[in-house]
């Protein structure tokens, strides 16, 4: 069954995996994102399950998914190697069973559960249990034991494999320098070994390339996605017991730390006891008897490792409710990683689930009665269950295949006669409805084609954008494969005008939505189902066909003369010169302004004789008023198509010009992305 949002991509991610052929590398995806594809890890599918279970595709059912099967492992394997940590420093047996709850039913685990890979926290819990093993007595199984995990972390995740390559460095440093049970030569095999295997496996699943790839990092992330100073008493609105506070954004989600109001208790009386403790010893002459247990030294890695995390989720971009309270200078080797590993504040899950573990263990050692601290341990676990009840039960997930509220049977029997499923523009559903990328996706799963449609972790953007500026050309220069299926919505019709004038495709409604074909590649069968699905709408589509019938063409204007600087900031994203069609789309705004509301964007070609204009349509760009420091830049975005029919032959240079909302006029001609020379249309 696929649910919607997150667990929709993971599931779509690895239903077109499973009924695709064997590629390399191993977890390449080529029918979902197509036709740049993807990588089954990339859509957050899990690939230790995905590749395992696409050996048994031949006898899995078409709708078989395995995330059901997968959290309860999370959850069940977090609560195992809770009870082996916790016999490892002798608890009592009713301390491990509340522990084992309280680590299985922990909110950052439970808040997770939307992204089903993330919930591997038991490798974390794993890690913690194996640095605590006696060294004397399983140097070479803790050793041993690390590695799987690492390995298995590197086919779940990539932030959970970060987080477990940290105790690959600390296990062997404490080893080797603190417990002297291996020697250095063995510690740095063990070590490049390990990250040399891991390295491997991302290898051969496709997660890393060492050919020409684009950089994984996404610039602006740095200190967005980061851990709040609150975040391990901020439940965010999933408490009955504790207030919510703010974030600085709602980006900080990912530093959901939420201890609960049951651990937030036992933390206090820690506390407490500890001052009470520390009072008693100052005040006694007598010193306490010395208790047997983890020398102080052999701390030190792990405590590296929980300092280390912990400044990697709060990032130098230190913020406490809605405020930034500290910007330090940051090395540009460290932005680079936290712009790679953007969702940062992830990065404190393992400094989190020490706090619940020793705070459960040093109260169980205290010399409190072990009733009472036994009696305090499940009271705070009524506590606790009772405070994150929201977290727990909030989710209600229907079972059963998932049927996407769309004419289901009309859209696959229509796709069915394609080889391609291409929406336009490149990757955009027309949005019919929240997430209908989801809804369209499955449709052609279903129906057996590769869709251009996808929400991927990253992406090879500069091949998307080949693609995208390809496929503007072919729609708008009448020139549509007869092979693909085009979907778009009623704001990008224009751009299949030529197509449509001609006769050489064929319009086509159905759910709100357009599809077109090319003629060449139609049948009686297709015809006259297109026919059938239109007939309701007979007459807005020969409303619509008629507007289509216009051209909307440049018009003859004075020429106005440059300005002497360069007034007019902006960027060219596509620009497609066809045959006797011209398109483009990107963002402008007039270089000395804070503020662009109001302003027109109008596109010329001139020559010594004539200047031809026309005006844009608005694209709202909300992101670039922040990237220039300005004060609204909404303005700023544009796209147009149109005709050239009626411009003589000749070369024009392109230019721009901005009306602001006052009236004033900026132009500047443009130029290439270097600056070093006009850019030309040239009309035959």
């Amino acid at each position: 069954m696929m649910a919607r949002h997150d667990w929709g991509t993971h599931y779509l991610g690895w239903a077109f995996y499973k009924n695709e052929p064997w590629h390399f590398p191993l977890g390449k995806v080529m029918g979902y994102n197509y036709p740049v594809g993807t990588n089954v890890g990339f859509t957050d599918s899990i690939p230790l399950l995905a590749i395992f279970f696409k050996l048994l595709a031949p006898v899995l059912s078409n709708d078989f998914q395995y995330f059901g099967i997968w959290l309860f492992s999370c959850h069940l394997l977090a609560a195992y190697f809770t009870v082996l940590l916790l016999r490892l420093f002798k608890v009592n047996a009713v301390v491990i069973l509340v522990a084992a709850i309280f680590i299985a039913a922990n909110p950052v685990l439970i808040h997770r559960g939307m992204h089903p890979a993330l919930c591997a926290q038991w490798m974390l819990i794993a890690c913690i249990y194996f640095y605590f093993l006696d060294p004397t007595l399983y140097t070479g199984k803790i050793l041993r034991y690390q590695f799987v995990v690492l390995m298995l972390s590197a086919l779940i995740n990539p932030y959970l494999c970060l987080m477990v390559a940290g105790f690959t460095f600390a296990i062997p440093i404490k080893l080797c320098f603190i417990d002297k049970t291996i020697p250095k030569k063995r510690f740095l095999v063990y070590l490049v070994g390990s990250l040399v295997c891991a390295a491997f496996l991302w290898y051969i699943t496709g997660m890393i390339s060492f050919g020409r790839k684009e950089d994984l990092g996404v610039g602006g992330a740095y200190g967005l996605y980061t851990m709040n100073l609150n975040s391990l008493y901020n439940a965010g609105g999933w408490s009955t017991l504790t207030h919510s506070y703010d974030w600085v954004s709602w980006h900080q989600y990912e530093g959901f730390m939420y201890l609960g109001a049951g651990i937030l208790l036992l933390v206090l009386l820690l506390i407490i006891y500890s001052i009470f403790v520390f009072i008693d010893r100052r005040r006694k002459t007598e010193k306490y008897p010395a208790k047997k247990g983890i020398g102080k030294k052999s701390l030190i890695p792990l405590l590296a490792l929980v300092l280390l995390y912990a400044i990697f989720s709060i990032t130098l971009v230190i913020s406490f409710n809605s405020k930034v309270i500290l910007r330090l200078p940051a090395p540009a080797i460290f932005i680079h990683l936290e712009e790679v590993f953007r969702a940062c504040g992830r990065f404190f899950w393992m400094p989190y689930y020490l706090i619940i573990l020793f705070t459960i263990i040093a109260i169980s050692k205290s010399r409190i009665p072990p009733l009472i601290t036994t009696s305090l341990m499940i009271v705070a676990l009524g506590i606790q269950l009772y405070d994150i009840k929201l977290l727990l039960t909030y989710r209600h997930l229907p079972s059963g295949t998932y049927t996407p509220p769309m004419d289901n049977k009309n859209w696959i029997d229509v796709m069915r006669s394609f080889d391609e499923i291409i929406f336009f523009p490149a990757f955009q559903p027309p949005n019919i409805r929240p997430m209908d990328y989801q809804d369209f996706s499955y449709l052609a799963l279903k129906a057996g084609k590769p869709v251009n449609l996808a929400y991927v972790a990253r992406g090879d953007s500069r091949a998307a954008r080949q693609f995208s500026d390809s496929l503007n050309r072919m729609v708008e220069n009448d020139s549509l494969s007869p092979k693909a299926l085009y979907i778009t919505n009623a704001a990008n019709l224009e751009h299949f005008a030529l197509a449509l004038q001609s006769g050489s495709a064929r319009l086509n409604m159905l759910d709100s939505c357009y599809f077109i074909y090319a003629t060449a590649s139609s049948n009686k069968t297709l015809n006259d189902l297109s026919a059938r699905l239109n007939a309701p709408d007979k007459t807005a589509m020969d409303s619509l066909m008629r507007k289509i019938q216009i051209k909307r063409e440049f018009f003859e204007s004075p020429q106005i003369p440059p300005s002497k600087e360069k007034s007019i900031r902006y960027w060219i994203e596509s620009l497609n010169f066809g045959k006797n069609v011209l398109s483009m789309n990107g963002w402008a705004f007039i270089d000395t302004t804070q503020n662009n509301k109001g302003d027109s964007i109008f596109i010329t070609l001139t020559n010594r004789e004539k200047s031809y204009w026309i005006q844009t349509r608005q694209v709202q760009r909300p992101d670039l008023a922040a990237a220039f420091s300005r004060t609204y830049l909404g303005d700023a975005g544009y796209n147009f198509i149109a005709f050239t029919d009626s411009l003589k032959p000749g070369v024009y240079q392109l230019g721009m010009v901005i009306k602001n909302a006052q009236g004033r006029m900026v132009y500047n001609p443009t130029l290439s992305r270097d600056e070093s020379a006009p850019v030309n249309y040239i009309k035959k």
